[in-house]
């Protein structure tokens, strides 16, 4: 069930706020949970099982690492000094272990639906190039459907059981509330990546009561969200799918404006994904972790990622390569490089390494193939680059400094970082890394205007006057201006024809219908 389908809008979400209205106060945790359930049910059918077998699965190893760390609150006191350190050594390691199994379980689940096909290849093409094996054979791997969001909930799962083991947040004592904190149908699809210690307090609060403020903040929010999708990135689509499922056909001139097309399809679809389901989320008083922040104004690739999909990357950040960088055998390789190679050295070449198994993970996330793995990588390159360049050109440029607080310098990082996103992006969209770099390649030649795609004037005028209204909202916000905040003030009926604006924004320029071919939600399938 997508987000911007009338089933979604007409039936579940006003039957999911008419139950939760109506139920007591400390029920509509449970009427959430309900309706989360049942939105996967609908979505995934019996993919629900992989589901439930992971919360289960999550709540288990949970409440067994909670059980562990009262163990020995309770009986370390009792215990003599000498024998007390020991006791706390042998919980920790069984601690690990315990974390560790389940960690293993939850991604093991993850790997073999999403990429023993791929890792299935790899090996049989390894396999065929050893002399010793002569390997001409297939390996039998099942072909599995994803079950729905199974790349989101499985992080937030493992975020989970991090967090416990380490005493951030106490363990969920009931079942109900895992499942409710992993299924919670605004962030199941796309995300975002809500922390159970930021989330918790609210979600599974027996207090939750309707205000109009949520439901008119949410609602406001959800029609931005339908703009976004409905208007914009729909139409881009159109010609976005023409120029990269039959590349080899159009101009130079036609790829780069596919490029960049679907630069603005991908940002308006999931940045408007992010506003139906914070806004979903809003109307009920729960607040979930933005994950936008006007990327196209970053500077640098490193402000683009903490800028956009900001929690995939937080949380990245957080459980892998800060993990990665503080572990035994990296702090060892720091000390070797220190010895060998210097002090300079050994401070970067470790978080040189944190920094290409995180893209790569950032890679391999989105996807169980090469390009996706290229894509990652091409960032952490971006990055290793820039850090590396940084003295020679603070040597050659002794201005650098001072040019960077300057208006013109500052609109050239920009330029300069959305030119390098537009590039990731084809990697991103192309259909394997041998269409990649043959569109890049044929990015330089064949800009004869004869040769770019036919399109539809209007739809081109109507395309490019939403992107201006994003680009528009997006200043206004990236300046510190709430309009929603600013709306409110407004007398009722300058509101309200806000509101049937919008509504009828929807309608009338929406890409829907016979001659057009509105894609699914591009980040519904990792």
């Amino acid at each position: 069930m997508a987000y911007n389908t009338f089933l979604y809008f007409g039936l579940f979400l006003g039957a999911a706020y008419l139950g939760w209205l109506v139920a007591p106060a400390r029920r509509r945790p449970l009427v959430l949970l309900a309706f989360s359930l049942l939105f996967y049910w609908l979505s995934a059918g019996r993919y629900i099982l992989w589901f439930v077998a992971a919360a289960v699965i999550t709540w288990a190893v949970g409440l067994t690492l909670g059980r562990l760390d009262e163990l020995v609150a309770d009986a370390a006191p009792l215990l003599p000094k000498p024998e007390r350190k020991a006791y706390k050594a042998k919980v920790a390691v069984l601690k690990r272990s315990v974390l560790g199994a389940g960690c293993l379980l939850l991604l093991g689940c993850l790997v073999w639906l999403k990429y023993s096909p791929f890792l299935r290849k790899v090996l049989v093409a390894a396999l065929a190039r050893v002399p010793l094996f002569g390997w001409v054979g297939d390996l039998p791997v099942p072909h599995w459907v994803l079950p729905l969001g199974i790349s989101f909930y499985t992080l937030m799962a493992l975020g989970y059981l991090v967090d416990v083991s380490r005493g951030v947040c106490p363990p969920a004592r009931r079942l109900w509330q895992v499942l409710l904190y992993l299924s919670f149908w605004p962030h199941i699809v796309e995300g975002p990546f809500d922390r159970y210690r930021d989330l918790a307090p609210t979600l599974l609060a027996e207090n939750q009561h309707p205000t109009y403020q949520n439901l008119a903040f949410g609602a406001q929010r959800i029609l931005w969200g339908l703009f976004k999708k409905v208007v914009v990135a729909d139409r881009a689509n159109a010609y976005v799918k023409a120029v990269f499922d039959d590349f080899v056909q159009y101009s130079g001139g036609a790829t780069l404006l596919g490029t960049l097309l679907y630069t603005l399809q991908l940002y308006a679809e999931f940045s408007g994904c992010m506003d139906i389901v914070l806004g979903s989320a809003e109307i009920f008083g729960i607040p979930l972790a933005e994950n936008f922040r006007q990327p196209f104004f970053a500077s640098s690739i490193g402000e683009f990622w903490r800028r956009w999909h900001s929690t995939l990357g937080a949380w990245l950040r957080e459980y892998l390569f800060q993990p990665f960088i503080m572990s035994k055998p990296v702090v060892r390789f720091g000390r070797f490089c220190r010895a060998k190679l210097g002090p300079a050295a050994g401070r970067t070449l470790p978080v040189a390494l944190g920094l290409t198994v995180t893209w790569a993970a950032i890679g391999l996330w989105h996807g169980a193939g090469w390009v996706y793995l290229v894509y990652g990588l091409y960032y952490c390159a971006l990055q290793l680059l820039g850090q590396a360049a940084e003295p020679w050109l603070l040597k050659a440029m002794p201005g650098l400094p001072a040019w960077r607080k300057t208006w013109w310098y500052k609109t050239f990082q920009i330029g300069r970082t959305f030119l390098l996103v537009n590039v990731g992006m084809l990697l991103f969209r192309s259909n394997g890394m041998a269409n990649a770099l043959y569109m890049l390649r044929h990015l330089a030649v064949k800009y004869n205007a004869s040769l770019l795609i036919k399109v539809d004037a209007r739809d081109m005028a109507v395309l490019a006057l939403g992107a201006a209204l994003i680009l528009l909202v997006d200043v206004l916000h990236e300046r510190g201006v709430s309009i929603r905040r600013g709306l409110a003030t407004k007398p009722l009926p300058l509101r309200w024809a806000a509101y049937i604006g919008g509504v009828l924004l929807v309608l009338v320029f929406g890409a829907y219908g016979d001659h057009y071919d509105p894609a699914a939600f591009i980040y519904a399938q990792f």
